[in-house]
C-alpha cells in the first residue's frame, strides 16, 4: 500500500487485516505522514509488514481489547518505525495467532511464529481505566529490538506465551508499577543492553527492577485451552530468562549485576530456576550496547518518515529534558497533551506516477526500468528477493543484487 495522501484517518471501525502478503509504506506519504485515530488496526494475517505508521486510537472510551495495534497475527510479520500511543488498553499487543478447529470445535490460541517490532514507539497509555499500558509481546522466533515504551504505567513489555523472546537495545522509561513482566514455564527469554531510566511516575519499589518473572502455565500451548485447564493443579515454574547489558539510569549495581534487579512475581527474590547464563538463540540483530541503544533510539523510533511528529517529539523531549505536560508523564486523555497535531498534505512532494505502480516515474528513469509498464513493479530484476516497488521504498538499487543473508547488508536505508 503506497499513499498519495497525507493527515489523520479517522477511524469508524476497526480495521480487520485479513489478507496476507501486503506491505503498508506510510513513509511514502507526501506531507507530514499518516495517523490513524479513534480506533484501532487488528492483524489477523501472516507476510504482512507495516512501516512508518502513526496509531494514535485516542478514544477514552472503552476497555480491554482497546488497542491501537493488535489482533491474532499468524506470522511472518515486521512491524518497523511505527508510533503507537493513547491506547484503553495496551498499545501494541502482538503475540498470539487463531487455529480454527475445521470441525466446528473450540479455536485455539498460539504463539505467533516468526515476529519482529523494531525502531517502533509506545507511548502515553490512556490511564483513564487504570490500564495504561505498553503492550504484550511474544511469540515463536519473536525479536524486539530498538523500541521505546515511555509513559506507560506497566507491562512495558508483558511477556505473552511460550517460545523464543528476544528483546534487546529497547529503552523503557517513565514506567509506574511494571517494567518487563510475563513470560510461562516455556519461554525462553533474551533480556540484552536495554536502557531503564525511571520518572516521576515510577513508584519507588520499582526503580530497580528489570523484570517480574512469571511462575505460571497459564499460557502454555496445548494446555490453556483443553477444558477445565486453564491452571492445572500441578506447580508451576518460571521459564528461563537470560539477562545481561542493561543498564538503570541511577542504580549502578543493578547495572552491574542484572540479576539483582530480576524479582519474582510473589516474592521479591528472584527463582534461581530462572536463571541461564548463555543466550538463547535468536534472530541476528546488529546490537549495541544499552548506551548506544538509547541514543539510537531517541534519535531514530517511530514513524520518522516523512517526518517525525510533534506527540514523539514530546515524548522524545521529556525523556532528555524531564519536563512533562502532565505532573508524572501519564496521560488520561489526549487533550492534557495537546491532542491530535495537524498533518499538513504537501502536494508537491507528490511525484508522477504515470503507470501506477507505486514507482514514481523519475525514480523508474534513473533506474532504467519503464514508467509506462505498470506490471514491473512486481519483478525481481537484480534477484536479490525484493521486487523493484519493494526496492524503491526501501531506498535501495533495484539493478544492485545484494546478499541479506549478510547482517552487515541488512542497513536501513531511508530512516536515518
Amino acid at each position: 500500500m503506497v499513499f498519495r495522501v497525507a493527515g489523520i484517518i479517522h477511524l469508524k471501525s476497526a480495521i480487520d487485516i485479513e489478507n496476507p502478503d501486503i506491505t503498508i509504506a506510510g513513509q511514502s506519504s507526501p506531507g507530514d505522514g499518516i495517523c490513524i485515530a479513534h480506533d484501532s488496526i487488528n492483524i489477523n494475517t501472516r507476510n504482512l509488514i507495516i512501516r512508518h505508521l502513526r496509531i494514535r486510537r485516542g478514544k477514552t472510551e472503552g476497555g480491554q481489547g482497546s488497542d491501537n495495534l493488535g489482533g491474532h497475527p499468524e506470522g511472518q510479520i515486521i512491524v518497523d518505525h511505527c508510533s503507537t500511543s493513547w491506547g484503553m488498553d495496551e498499545n501494541l499487543s502482538l503475540y498470539r495467532r487463531v487455529v480454527r478447529d475445521p470441525k466446528g470445535g473450540r479455536d485455539r490460541k498460539l504463539p505467533v511464529k516468526n515476529l519482529t517490532v523494531q525502531y517502533c514507539i509506545s507511548s502515553e497509555a490512556l490511564d483513564a481505566k487504570n490500564h495504561a499500558f505498553g503492550g504484550t509481546w511474544g511469540g515463536e522466533d519473536a525479536t524486539f529490538h530498538h523500541n521505546l515504551l515511555a509513559c506507560n504505567t506497566g507491562r512495558n513489555p508483558s511477556i505473552g506465551m511460550g517460545g523464543e523472546f528476544d528483546f534487546r537495545n529497547n529503552v523503557i522509561f517513565n514506567w509506574r508499577h511494571r517494567t518487563v513482566d510475563g513470560g510461562d514455564e516455556t519461554s525462553m527469554m533474551n533480556i540484552i543492553a536495554n536502557y531503564f531510566k525511571a520518572g516521576p511516575a515510577t513508584n519507588e519499589n520499582m526503580r530497580r527492577v528489570i523484570a517480574r518473572i512469571e511462575e505460571r502455565r497459564q499460557y502454555s500451548p496445548g494446555r490453556r485451552f483443553e477444558p477445565g485447564n486453564w491452571f492445572p493443579q500441578t506447580e508451576a515454574r518460571p521459564g528461563k530468562w537470560y539477562v545481561a547489558g542493561n543498564l538503570l539510569e541511577g542504580q549502578p549495581d543493578i547495572s552491574a549485576d542484572n540479576w539483582k534487579g530480576m524479582r519474582n512475581s510473589d516474592r521479591g527474590e528472584a527463582s534461581p530456576l530462572a536463571r541461564v547464563l548463555t543466550p538463547f538463540e535468536a534472530w541476528p540483530v546488529n546490537q549495541q550496547s544499552a548506551r548506544e541503544a538509547y541514543d539510537a533510539v531517541l534519535a531514530e523510533a517511530g514513524a520518522t518518515l516523512p517526518r517525525r511528529d510533534a506527540v514523539d517529539r514530546r515524548v522524545i523531549d521529556s525523556i532528555r529534558t524531564g519536563n512533562f505536560a502532565t505532573a508524572t508523564g501519564i496521560v488520561q486523555d489526549p487533550k492534557e497533551v495537546g491532542g491530535y497535531p495537524d498533518y499538513r498534505f504537501r502536494p508537491e512532494e507528490v511525484l508522477v506516477d504515470s503507470d501506477g505502480d507505486g514507482m514514481p516515474d523519475s525514480w523508474e528513469i534513473k533506474h532504467k526500468l519503464n514508467p509506462a509498464l505498470g506490471t514491473d513493479g512486481a519483478v525481481d530484476g537484480d534477484q536479490d528477493g525484493y521486487t523493484n516497488v519493494e526496492e524503491f521504498l526501501n531506498g535501495t538499487d533495484p539493478n544492485e543484487f545484494i546478499d541479506y543473508r549478510n547482517l552487515g547488508n541488512n542497513v536501513d536505508s531511508i530512516s536515518g
